[in-house]
Protein backbone atom coordinates (compact mmCIF):
# COMPACT_ATOMS: atom_id res chain seq x y z
CA UNK A 1 0.00 0.00 0.00
CA UNK A 2 1.48 3.30 -0.93
CA UNK A 3 2.40 5.87 1.85
CA UNK A 4 -0.29 8.37 1.31
CA UNK A 5 -2.93 5.10 1.12
CA UNK A 6 -2.03 4.15 4.61
CA UNK A 7 -2.40 7.78 5.77
CA UNK A 8 -5.60 8.68 4.06
CA UNK A 9 -7.14 5.33 5.52
CA UNK A 10 -5.90 6.20 9.29
CA UNK A 11 -7.25 9.57 9.41
CA UNK A 12 -10.49 8.15 8.15
CA UNK A 13 -11.02 5.84 11.25
CA UNK A 14 -9.48 8.32 13.69
CA UNK A 15 -11.82 11.05 12.62
CA UNK A 16 -14.46 9.33 14.32
CA UNK A 17 -13.04 10.24 17.79
CA UNK A 18 -10.44 13.35 16.62
CA UNK A 19 -12.84 16.05 15.48
CA UNK A 20 -15.43 15.98 18.66
CA UNK A 21 -13.46 18.73 21.01
CA UNK A 22 -13.01 21.02 18.28
CA UNK A 23 -16.88 22.39 18.62
CA UNK A 24 -16.26 21.52 22.44
CA UNK A 25 -13.75 24.36 23.86
CA UNK A 26 -14.56 27.07 25.94
CA UNK A 27 -15.64 30.27 24.77
CA UNK A 28 -12.40 31.46 26.06
CA UNK A 29 -10.53 28.98 25.07
CA UNK A 30 -11.66 29.69 21.20
CA UNK A 31 -11.46 33.79 21.60
CA UNK A 32 -7.92 33.24 22.52
CA UNK A 33 -6.87 31.06 19.74
CA UNK A 34 -8.80 33.23 17.66
CA UNK A 35 -6.93 36.53 18.65
CA UNK A 36 -4.12 34.96 18.56
CA UNK A 37 -4.48 34.05 14.45
CA UNK A 38 -6.07 37.74 14.14
CA UNK A 39 -2.77 39.25 15.63
CA UNK A 40 -0.56 37.57 13.45
CA UNK A 41 -1.99 38.08 9.89
CA UNK A 42 -1.95 41.96 11.53
CA UNK A 43 -5.73 41.98 12.33
CA UNK A 44 -6.10 42.24 8.26
CA UNK A 45 -9.87 41.46 7.18
CA UNK A 46 -11.76 39.61 4.25
CA UNK A 47 -8.26 37.85 3.61
CA UNK A 48 -7.96 34.41 1.21
CA UNK A 49 -6.95 31.61 3.22
CA UNK A 50 -6.55 28.18 2.34
CA UNK A 51 -5.82 25.22 5.50
CA UNK A 52 -4.72 22.54 3.96
CA UNK A 53 -4.66 19.38 6.20
CA UNK A 54 -7.81 20.77 7.72
CA UNK A 55 -8.86 17.87 9.35
CA UNK A 56 -11.76 19.00 12.01
CA UNK A 57 -11.60 22.50 10.74
CA UNK A 58 -10.30 24.20 13.93
CA UNK A 59 -8.11 27.20 11.90
CA UNK A 60 -10.35 27.28 9.03
CA UNK A 61 -13.83 27.95 11.41
CA UNK A 62 -12.23 30.58 13.46
CA UNK A 63 -10.64 31.94 10.19
CA UNK A 64 -14.32 32.01 8.54
CA UNK A 65 -15.00 33.68 11.94
CA UNK A 66 -13.16 36.44 11.27
CA UNK A 67 -14.93 37.01 8.04
CA UNK A 68 -12.06 35.82 5.68
CA UNK A 69 -12.83 34.16 2.89
CA UNK A 70 -11.67 30.41 3.23
CA UNK A 71 -11.35 27.15 1.28
CA UNK A 72 -10.26 24.10 3.48
CA UNK A 73 -8.39 20.95 1.89
CA UNK A 74 -7.84 17.43 3.25
CA UNK A 75 -6.88 14.20 2.05
CA UNK A 76 -9.22 11.96 4.32
CA UNK A 77 -12.97 12.55 3.36
CA UNK A 78 -14.40 11.39 6.62
CA UNK A 79 -12.16 13.68 8.23
CA UNK A 80 -14.17 16.79 5.55
CA UNK A 81 -17.34 15.25 6.18
CA UNK A 82 -16.44 16.36 10.21
CA UNK A 83 -15.07 19.81 8.99
CA UNK A 84 -18.46 20.38 7.15
CA UNK A 85 -20.78 19.19 9.87
CA UNK A 86 -18.74 21.63 12.47
CA UNK A 87 -19.01 24.50 10.00
CA UNK A 88 -22.70 23.76 10.26
CA UNK A 89 -23.05 23.88 13.91
CA UNK A 90 -21.09 27.18 13.72
CA UNK A 91 -23.60 28.56 10.47
CA UNK A 92 -20.01 29.19 8.96
CA UNK A 93 -19.64 29.38 4.94
CA UNK A 94 -16.56 27.23 4.49
CA UNK A 95 -15.10 25.89 0.58
CA UNK A 96 -14.53 22.40 1.96
CA UNK A 97 -12.29 20.41 -0.66
CA UNK A 98 -11.17 16.77 -1.20
CA UNK A 99 -7.40 17.27 -2.03
CA UNK A 100 -3.77 16.42 -1.44
CA UNK A 101 -1.62 19.35 0.36
CA UNK A 102 1.44 18.29 -1.63
CA UNK A 103 -0.31 18.67 -5.06
CA UNK A 104 -3.21 21.22 -5.25
CA UNK A 105 -5.64 22.21 -7.55
CA UNK A 106 -5.63 25.72 -7.59
CA UNK A 107 -4.46 28.52 -9.73
CA UNK A 108 -1.12 30.31 -8.51
CA UNK A 109 -1.11 33.41 -6.21
CA UNK A 110 -4.30 33.06 -5.35
CA UNK A 111 -4.15 32.70 -1.25
CA UNK A 112 -3.11 35.55 1.18
CA UNK A 113 -2.34 32.93 3.84
CA UNK A 114 -1.76 29.21 3.54
CA UNK A 115 -2.39 27.93 7.00
CA UNK A 116 -2.09 24.30 8.71
CA UNK A 117 -2.41 23.06 12.04
CA UNK A 118 -0.45 19.26 13.15
CA UNK A 119 0.30 18.30 9.41
CA UNK A 120 3.99 18.99 8.72
CA UNK A 121 5.37 15.69 11.00
CA UNK A 122 3.08 13.89 8.53
CA UNK A 123 3.78 14.60 5.41
CA UNK A 124 5.99 12.48 3.00
CA UNK A 125 7.33 14.79 1.12
CA UNK A 126 7.29 18.46 2.67
CA UNK A 127 9.42 20.08 0.04
CA UNK A 128 7.32 19.47 -2.44
CA UNK A 129 3.95 20.77 -0.39
CA UNK A 130 6.09 23.97 0.61
CA UNK A 131 6.87 24.53 -3.17
CA UNK A 132 3.03 24.48 -3.35
CA UNK A 133 2.12 26.23 -0.90
CA UNK A 134 4.22 29.00 -2.37
CA UNK A 135 3.09 28.96 -5.43
CA UNK A 136 -0.40 29.32 -4.24
CA UNK A 137 0.07 32.23 -1.94
CA UNK A 138 0.35 35.72 -3.12
CA UNK A 139 3.24 38.28 -3.28
CA UNK A 140 4.53 38.51 0.65
CA UNK A 141 1.95 35.94 1.92
CA UNK A 142 2.01 33.90 4.74
CA UNK A 143 2.67 30.43 6.18
CA UNK A 144 0.66 29.94 9.56
CA UNK A 145 2.06 26.61 11.24
CA UNK A 146 1.38 24.82 14.19
CA UNK A 147 3.15 21.23 15.22
CA UNK A 148 4.83 19.48 17.40
CA UNK A 149 7.57 17.07 17.89
CA UNK A 150 5.42 14.29 18.85
CA UNK A 151 8.02 11.21 18.30
CA UNK A 152 10.82 12.96 20.38
CA UNK A 153 13.29 10.16 21.25
CA UNK A 154 14.30 11.41 24.64
CA UNK A 155 13.81 9.54 27.75
CA UNK A 156 11.32 11.47 29.62
CA UNK A 157 9.35 12.34 27.24
CA UNK A 158 9.20 8.87 25.63
CA UNK A 159 7.69 8.15 28.92
CA UNK A 160 5.59 10.37 29.03
CA UNK A 161 4.24 9.56 25.47
CA UNK A 162 3.98 5.94 26.57
CA UNK A 163 1.75 6.75 30.09
CA UNK A 164 -0.23 9.07 27.57
CA UNK A 165 -0.89 6.67 24.45
CA UNK A 166 -1.71 3.82 27.44
CA UNK A 167 -4.68 5.96 28.41
CA UNK A 168 -5.88 7.13 25.26
CA UNK A 169 -5.75 3.16 23.67
CA UNK A 170 -8.40 2.26 26.06
CA UNK A 171 -10.58 5.60 25.96
CA UNK A 172 -10.39 6.43 22.33
CA UNK A 173 -11.56 2.74 21.43
CA UNK A 174 -7.78 1.27 20.57
CA UNK A 175 -7.48 4.14 18.13
CA UNK A 176 -3.70 4.12 19.61
CA UNK A 177 -2.83 0.28 17.97
CA UNK A 178 -4.10 1.68 14.71
CA UNK A 179 -1.64 4.49 14.66
CA UNK A 180 1.17 2.00 15.57
CA UNK A 181 0.13 -0.22 12.40
CA UNK A 182 -0.68 2.60 10.31
CA UNK A 183 2.69 4.60 10.96
CA UNK A 184 5.04 2.75 11.91
CA UNK A 185 5.70 0.65 8.55
CA UNK A 186 5.97 4.54 7.05
CA UNK A 187 7.75 6.60 9.50
CA UNK A 188 10.79 6.25 8.40
CA UNK A 189 9.65 7.79 4.85
CA UNK A 190 8.23 10.93 6.63
CA UNK A 191 11.15 13.66 6.94
CA UNK A 192 9.52 15.38 9.60
CA UNK A 193 7.88 12.49 11.81
CA UNK A 194 10.01 14.01 14.56
CA UNK A 195 9.75 17.21 14.13
CA UNK A 196 12.86 19.81 14.86
CA UNK A 197 13.10 23.34 14.51
CA UNK A 198 16.57 22.82 12.31
CA UNK A 199 14.90 20.54 10.01
CA UNK A 200 11.86 22.81 9.74
CA UNK A 201 14.26 26.33 9.09
CA UNK A 202 15.99 24.17 5.94
CA UNK A 203 12.53 23.07 4.22
CA UNK A 204 11.11 26.42 4.58
CA UNK A 205 14.70 28.23 3.53
CA UNK A 206 15.10 25.65 0.69
CA UNK A 207 11.91 26.33 -0.42
CA UNK A 208 12.39 30.10 -0.75
CA UNK A 209 10.33 31.64 2.25
CA UNK A 210 11.89 34.62 3.92
CA UNK A 211 11.17 35.97 7.08
CA UNK A 212 11.40 32.51 8.80
CA UNK A 213 10.31 32.43 12.47
CA UNK A 214 9.79 29.25 14.49
CA UNK A 215 9.21 29.86 18.23
CA UNK A 216 7.99 26.93 21.38
CA UNK A 217 4.85 27.70 22.56
CA UNK A 218 2.75 26.57 25.24
CA UNK A 219 -0.20 28.66 23.62
CA UNK A 220 -2.10 25.48 23.64
CA UNK A 221 -1.74 24.53 26.95
CA UNK A 222 -2.20 27.51 28.36
CA UNK A 223 -5.85 28.38 26.67
CA UNK A 224 -7.32 25.27 27.90
CA UNK A 225 -8.62 25.87 31.40
CA UNK A 226 -9.88 21.92 31.98
CA UNK A 227 -7.53 19.39 29.54
CA UNK A 228 -7.88 15.83 30.19
CA UNK A 229 -4.56 13.99 31.38
CA UNK A 230 -3.90 12.23 28.41
CA UNK A 231 -3.95 16.02 26.53
CA UNK A 232 -1.75 17.35 29.39
CA UNK A 233 0.98 14.63 28.84
CA UNK A 234 0.55 15.53 24.74
CA UNK A 235 1.15 19.27 25.57
CA UNK A 236 5.16 17.93 27.01
CA UNK A 237 6.00 17.51 23.92
CA UNK A 238 7.47 20.01 21.89
CA UNK A 239 4.98 22.47 20.20
CA UNK A 240 6.39 25.31 17.71
CA UNK A 241 4.42 28.06 16.02
CA UNK A 242 6.12 28.66 12.69
CA UNK A 243 5.39 31.64 10.21
CA UNK A 244 6.92 32.50 7.28
CA UNK A 245 6.84 35.03 4.15
CA UNK A 246 6.69 34.47 0.40
CA UNK A 247 8.77 37.73 -1.35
Amino acid sequence: METKEVIRNYWDYRSETYSTEIVEQSEEEWATWKNMLSSTVDRREHLEILDVGTGPGQLALMFAEMDHHVTAVDLSTRMLDKARKNALKKSLDINFIHGDAEDLQFPDMQFDVVSSKFLLWTLPDPQKALSEWKRVLKKDGMIIAIDGDWFNSGIFLKSIRAISDGIRSIKERNFHNLFNQHYNPIKNDLPLYSLKPDQVFRFFNDAGFENINIERTDYLCRSRKKVNLPDKLDYASPIYFIKAVKK
